[in-house]
């Protein structure tokens, strides 16, 4: 298990409001959005690659890239190659969490075990069996609906949804559009960094059961899943 890096505070504020009484005053109470102009930044190197660090280290929620492009003063493409740059990183205390378009700071899995006496999280309670088996479905072939889940387990899975929801694994991504609209599940950044990963491509292949891919088996079980009808299926929590 690896635990986040704790931001320093969203100190800063991303609008101004001028001297009161100066040219263009604005009225009391309203804000001024100051807009940095690419161009601003820093160019690629090494003072850009510190200045994203400061930027996630701060962001109170994972940032996209173009939040990312705007706060550094520089073009989203001078962000997605530093950004592929820092992420090869293996020397640092800290990896890069990319997951559905956003970029976060964690700890480095290879110091999981110190983070956790750090924050003295040894006791924390594990997942069941139930309930990894359900979150590693919803890892390989997300976004899953619950009757997909139950499917292919052959058991109901109310209860680790709600567990797997509740501890921030999951989160829902939609809605299926069949009959019923039932709640579609996709992980969270918070799995990846939960498992030492820095993308869904991390995740290791399936392998075989019983001589078969386990891939193609949960391919096959899918295919005979019936869509849940039910509408009162959001997670609980």
């Amino acid at each position: 298990m690896v635990e986040p890096i704790a931001g320093a505070g969203a100190g800063g504020e991303r609008s101004s409001t001028p001297s009161e009484g100066g040219p263009g005053a604005a009225p009391s109470g309203s804000q001024i959005e100051l807009p940095i102009a690419a161009g601003d930044g820093p160019p690629p190197g090494a003072e850009l690659e510190a200045l994203i660090e400061a930027l996630l280290l701060v962001a109170p929620e994972p940032a996209t890239v173009e939040e990312l492009a705007r706060g550094a003063g520089v073009s989203v493409a001078a962000i997605e190659q530093t950004l592929a740059r820092l992420a090869k990183i293996e020397t640092r205390g800290w990896v890069l969490i990319q997951h559905q378009g956003t970029v976060q700071m964690a700890s480095a899995p290879r110091f999981a075990g110190a983070v956790r006496r750090f924050l003295r999280l040894e006791r924390e309670t594990r997942l069941s069996g139930p309930a990894l088996e359900a979150l590693a479905m919803i890892a390989y072939r997300q976004p899953l609906t619950r009757s997909e889940i139950e499917a292919v387990r052959g058991v109901d899975c109310a209860a680790v949804l709600a567990t797997l929801h509740t501890r921030g694994l999951i989160e829902v991504a939609g809605r299926l559009e069949t009959l019923g609209n039932p709640i579609q599940y996709a992980t969270t950044p918070l799995f990846l960094q939960r498992f030492g990963l820095r993308s869904l491509a991390d995740l290791p292949p399936l392998g075989e059961v019983e001589g078969r891919d386990a891939d193609d088996l949960i391919e096959a079980a899918l295919l005979d899943a019936t869509p849940d009808a039910e509408v009162s299926d959001a997670p609980s929590g």
